[in-house]
C-alpha cells in the first residue's frame, strides 16, 4: 500500500503532541515495508518514523516518565489512529511499542 508522506507526517505530529511522549523512534518494518522504505531512500525522500505495513501502523515511542507508560502508549495509539482516520487511512491495527521509559 502506498501512502502519501503527508499522512505519515500527520501521524507523527499527532503522536509527538501526546503528553508523556518524549521521542518517536523509527519503527522496524517487515519485509514488505522494507522494500517501500528502500524505494523512498533511493528517491531521497525523508523517511517517516512511523511505518505502514500493509494495513498495520507501527509506532515506537519513548516516554518522559511523567505519566505511566501504558497510559501514554494508549494515548499515542488513539492519536495515531485518529490522525490516520482523518486522512482516510483505514487500518486493521495500530501497534505502539514503548522503547524507552523516562
Amino acid at each position: 500500500m502506498t501512502v502519501d508522506e503527508d499522512v505519515l507526517t500527520a501521524v507523527e505530529t499527532a503522536v509527538l503532541a501526546v503528553p508523556g511522549v518524549a521521542e518517536l523512534y523509527h519503527a522496524r518494518p517487515t519485509l514488505g515495508a522494507t522494500i517501500d522504505t528502500a524505494k523512498r531512500l533511493a528517491s531521497r525522500v525523508a523517511l517517516a518514523r512511523v511505518v505502514l505495513d500493509g494495513d498495520v501502523l507501527r509506532v515506537v515511542i519513548g516516554t518522559d516518565g511523567a505519566r505511566p507508560a501504558p497510559e501514554t502508549a494508549r494515548a499515542a495509539h488513539r492519536a495515531a489512529l485518529d490522525a490516520a482516520s482523518a486522512h482516510g487511512l483505514v487500518l486493521s491495527r495500530v501497534d505502539v511499542r514503548v522503547a524507552r521509559v523516562g
